[in-house]
């Protein structure tokens, strides 16, 4: 039984995001996870919202990565996009469990774009709240068009996979770090997890491992760069340069001469390029403007992200949110993440799931893993592999 144990392998976490796929698969060892193998293509820009063609990119994508990299058997776990699903909370009688499942659809039918009896209903129950005197049930509703759901279905048994389950992204980015919260000496404590991504961003807070709070923000990456398009009169390419030259990765870390050095630093601290013949006064404006447009962008998204805080410390008053972990492709971003910081006024630090991962497994031919840094935007593919069942 013991060898069993050593020998888990957990099935292949695949994350369709937006701007890149990732696929993750992770095993127990002695010392407790390794990697298996971990695989990443990014989306072409030109295709991200074209669905037909971003579909047929995934299916030779995932298909390429499996041949590719020695995952271990053809089980899966995938959850549906963030766009396609629908986060909303609702207050309903208490009741057990059955009741409240077979109570759901009647409950939701005014709560959802589409018709219910066409359309997936999942739920988490927070916990217990009163109103009017009346003790009623916080429910975390999830829900997605039976449509969206056969697509995604669709697309990922053409690549010849085992459908293993369809998980939901809170739950893959609280199962990423369900292990270290058990090991943690206050894992009861609240925590906020902040999934910023490229068209969405994901809100998840936890007591512990239990999901209390969930909301999709529909500010992300992308409006920033829709907003760099119509302010500044560039076509969108040019945006994602604007965007990715004044905001470098967070790891690894630059040399703080390079930071320091005021002819080659916005007032962001964000290195810009290092070529003469940029810096006219027109450049200089230019630079500025961009500055002003992502941080009004920040701005909105900071005033949606308390308003997350202050809904969940009036149902949970006396847990209120200690922590923040940032997540996904965009929380490497080192101006976005100290914005949010900054304006949430609450300790912040990047997620990193690899951080409890043999460190001898994660790079190598096997792994599209990169080394030194921070592999926050790994966390959904991880907590899919993480959250399966056995798989052999």
């Amino acid at each position: 039984m013991l060898r069993f144990l050593r020998n888990k392998v957990y099935p292949i976490g695949i994350d369709l995001g937006s701007s890149s796929l990732k696929m993750v698969q992770l095993r127990t060892t002695e010392s407790g996870l390794g990697l298996v193998a971990a695989g990443k293509r990014d989306v072409p820009h030109d295709i991200q919202e074209e669905p037909a063609q971003l579909q047929e990119w995934y299916i030779r994508n995932i298909k390429e990565l499996l041949a590719e990299k020695p995952f271990k058997g053809k089980r899966v776990v995938t959850c549906l996009p963030a766009r396609d699903m629908l986060v909303q909370h609702m207050r309903m009688a208490k009741m057990d469990e059955a009741q409240t499942e077979k109570a759901l659809p009647w409950e939701a039918r005014d709560k959802v774009p589409f018709d219910v009896s066409q359309a997936l209903l999942r739920h988490v129950i927070a916990g217990e709240i009163y109103e009017s005197n009346e003790c009623k049930q916080e429910v975390i509703l999830m829900a997605a068009s039976r449509e969206a759901v056969e697509r995604h279905l669709y697309l990922i048994e053409r690549t010849k996979v085992e459908i293993d389950y369809v998980n939901v992204e809170p739950c893959a980015l609280v199962s990423c770090f369900a292990h270290l919260i058990e090991e943690n000496k206050d894992k009861h404590s609240a925590a906020m997890f902040i999934d910023l991504g490229h068209v969405c961003t994901k809100v998840v807070v936890a007591h512990g491992t239990k999901i209390v709070f969930c909301r999709n923000v529909r500010i992300a990456a992308e409006n920033i760069r829709r907003s760099l398009c119509e302010k500044l009169g560039v076509d969108y390419f040019q945006a994602v340069q604007y965007h990715t030259r004044l905001q470098p990765q967070m790891s690894p870390p630059k040399p703080a001469a390079a930071l320091a050095a005021g002819s080659k630093a916005g007032s962001s601290g964000c290195a810009v390029a290092a070529d003469p013949a940029e810096w006219s006064p027109d450049a200089v404006s230019r630079q500025s403007r961009v500055d002003e447009i992502i941080t009004q962008t920040l701005d909105c998204l900071s005033e949606e992200i308390r308003g997350c805080i202050r809904y969940h410390d009036l149902l949970f008053n006396s847990e209120p949110i200690r922590n923040v972990v940032f997540l996904g492709g965009q929380s490497k971003n080192r101006m976005l993440s100290q914005k949010l910081a900054r304006n949430l006024g609450l300790p912040a630090q990047l997620g990193d799931p690899l951080g409890r991962i043999d460190p001898q497994s994660r790079t190598g031919s096997h792994s599209d893993v990169p080394p030194g840094e921070t592999h926050s935007d790994w966390a959904v593919a991880f907590g899919l592999s993480l959250g399966g069942v056995d798989a052999g």
